[in-house]
């Protein structure tokens, strides 16, 4: 930290009205990054339920399969058709993305010796506060001492990060990455030497390789910096075309060996881009609303007014082009931007930034006005309380719903189905539920979800009796979860009632395909 926990030009007289030494502030960073990792504790072993749930259970459904075929069908306490139902399952999932996080955590089982759906959790907690260390490093570089520990307090603290980055998918290792590429592109910007360039290629192309959305945000950087070079400069600059390979070829390499070989071409490349919404109101509502979700009205505006506070012309464009690169990803995703909330994740380090501007601010006018102990002890308890409230409002969501119990639930409920029985159903995440816990894997009756993508791609289902032939004709049971999907939807919900018996439960229907009471 030698290099950027005092820069030569910082004005700050204290840090937190602090002596600003290198041992003060590394002790203060450390303090910080503690605090945020311990912070995730809360609720800890509830089960991933609490947020993106269908996501964290692809990613569960896929790292057992690969757990399993890493171990020994010996060395595994279960039934060889249970070993075998998670190894097809893991297979069946999509690889949109490189499964760094699934490797990791199935490596971990093994070393562990068996299958535990906390390690994930650690490690994306993990990932998420060590992003505080280039984070740090980066506000450094952008504002005062006070402003940058602002900037990682909001980044460790929001509510909405804290119980977001929990969450196992690759969006917390992405945001890490993204803040490193970050950090390295504008040390080079500052200083262009060949080891920065090296740095700053590198770390953008692993972001790029975690996930490929991180591109709007460690893109629209990119270019900013290099056109504030100057056309003349950058374009005999060997170092740009450097940087430039090393960013694209991972990931380029890893997308079309998965849409190829892989086979997951329609996966990657399908459909996620809704030019028809931009002309909605309500959509830009909804995206509204939903970013509002990450920390509220208050400090997203705050944020965004952050540029005009920003003195010095390379950094706020630096700034401009982050807020440029969300914006267009939101148009990009734009289905995905207001109905899955973990696509506002790479938000928070942007609006850290944007508070952490306004408090270096004000820190400065506190350095003068307020010169005696009281006032200062009293400011620094204000930041501890509104710390406070925010691990008080996180506590407040996690703990408020339980989810250990649907673990026993949905294992009951694929015993009393059978492993070999073939199901459709409607019920919730995607059949993931009732496949990781219940080792069913059934086909699905699509949701009013569903069909609003198919419409945004301009498809439409069958009538409904040739639907349900399509998806029925060959199963054996009719699983019905989400009874008020079921109840929305008047023509399935008659049609089984009227020609199948079934078995009701806490929360369940369970239709007989086998026997219907009618003949067609």
């Amino acid at each position: 930290m030698s290099g950027a926990a005092l820069s030569e030009t910082d004005t700050s007289k204290t840090v937190l009205f602090l002596k600003p030494t290198r041992g003060v502030i590394t002790l203060l960073l450390v303090i910080f990054l503690l605090l945020g990792f311990a912070v995730r504790f809360i609720d800890f072993t509830d089960l991933p339920l609490d947020f993106a749930s269908t996501r964290q259970l692809h990613s569960l459904i896929m790292t057992r399969g690969i757990y399993y075929q890493m171990e020994s069908p010996d060395t595994l306490s279960m039934p060889q058709d249970k070993r075998g139902f998670g190894i097809n399952a893991g297979n069946a999932e999509t690889r949109i993305e490189p499964p760094i996080m699934e490797y990791l955590s199935a490596i971990t089982y093994r070393l562990i010796g068996q299958e535990n759906i906390l390690v994930p959790r650690i490690y994306s907690m993990l990932f998420w506060v060590l992003g505080g260390i280039p984070l740090f490093l980066l506000a450094r570089k952008l504002m005062n001492i006070n402003g940058a520990f602002a900037t990682l307090a909001a980044y460790l603290f929001i509510p909405f990060g804290i119980y977001a980055s929990r969450s196992f998918q690759p969006d917390p290792l992405m945001v890490m990455s993204i803040l490193w590429a970050l950090y390295f592109q504008k040390r080079w910007s500052d200083n262009s030497t060949l080891k920065n360039a090296i740095l700053a290629g590198l770390f953008t192309g692993i972001a790029l390789f975690v996930k490929a959305p991180s591109a709007f945000f460690v893109g629209f950087t990119f270019v900013g910096l290099v056109l504030l070079k100057g056309f003349r400069n950058w374009i005999k600059d060997p170092q740009i075309y450097i940087m430039a390979g090393l960013a694209l070829l991972p990931a380029i390499v890893f997308n079309i060996l998965s849409a190829s070989v892989g086979g997951n071409a329609g996966s990657i490349f399908g459909a996620r881009f809704f030019p028809e919404l931009f002309t909605d109101p309500n959509w830009y509502s909804d995206w509204l609303q939903t970013a509002k979700s990450v920390t509220g009205y208050f400090p997203l505006i705050l944020s965004i007014l952050a540029i005009f506070l920003i003195k010095v012309k390379k950094d706020q464009v630096f700034f401009v082009c982050l807020w440029l690169g969300y914006i267009l990803y939101g148009f990009t995703f734009a289905y995905h931007i207001y109905t899955h909330n973990y696509y506002q994740l790479p938000l928070i380090p942007t609006i850290a930034l944007g508070i952490g501007f306004f408090f270096a601010v004000i820190y400065e006018k506190l350095e003068t006005v307020n010169t005696q102990w009281v006032s200062r002890v009293f400011i620094v308890l204000i930041l501890l309380v509104s710390i406070g409230i925010c691990v008080q409002v996180t506590r407040g969501t996690l703990i408020t719903k339980e989810y250990r119990h649907e673990a026993k639930y949905w294992s009951d409920l694929g015993a009393m189905i059978g492993g070999n029985s073939s199901v459709i159903a409607l019920t919730h995440d995607n059949g993931y539920r009732i496949s990781y816990w219940g080792f069913v894997s059934p086909n699905l009756w699509p949701t009013a979800g569903d069909r609003t993508i198919k419409a945004l791609v301009g498809a439409t289902d069958p009538a409904f009796l040739q639907l349900f032939k399509e998806l029925a004709s060959d199963k054996d049971f009719f699983l019905v979860t989400l009874t008020g999907e079921f109840e929305a939807q008047p023509d399935l919900h008659e049609y089984l009632f009227a020609n199948y018996p079934y078995q009701q439960g806490d929360g369940y229907y369970l239709f007989d395909l086998r026997h219907p009471i009618t003949q067609e």
